[in-house]
């Protein structure tokens, strides 16, 4: 279903995949923080790190918006993101970076610290 997406947004449970056609829109013309994971979809480990992502970002209750870009699909927008590893998660306000984490988190309170710290910049900025 990912490898299908390349001129699409699709919706994965409140995830959204972006395109280097539709970055635009979900993620600098968002009205909301946006965070942003660049990986390789069929990448076990990352896997993992996104559903743990996921489950941090609905406990904030719509704060955020969750958009996935699949490296290898992907790969001038991510070589544009200047991504050299991965995972990678990056924070975005208003089409700024406001964070950028690459590699495992160590925990769910590292995630919510990433998640925090978004959140308290976008708020500064509005």
């Amino acid at each position: 279903m990912i490898r299908n997406i390349s001129k699409s947004i699709v919706n994965l449970n409140s995830q959204k995949i972006a395109t280097n056609s539709s970055f635009k829109e979900l993620v600098l013309q968002s009205k909301k923080p946006v965070i942003v994971d660049i990986r390789p979809c069929y990448y076990t480990p990352t896997k993992f790190l996104n559903k743990e992502l996921l489950e941090a970002i609905k406990e904030k209750k719509d704060i955020f918006e969750l958009v996935t870009i699949d490296f290898d699909e992907e790969y001038e927008l991510a070589k544009f993101l200047k991504i050299q590893s991965f995972p990678t998660i990056i924070g975005f306000s208003n089409g700024n970076i406001l964070k950028k984490h690459t590699g495992p988190f160590r925990s769910k309170s590292h995630i919510q610290e990433f998640l925090n710290h978004v959140e308290t910049e976008h708020k500064k900025e509005y």
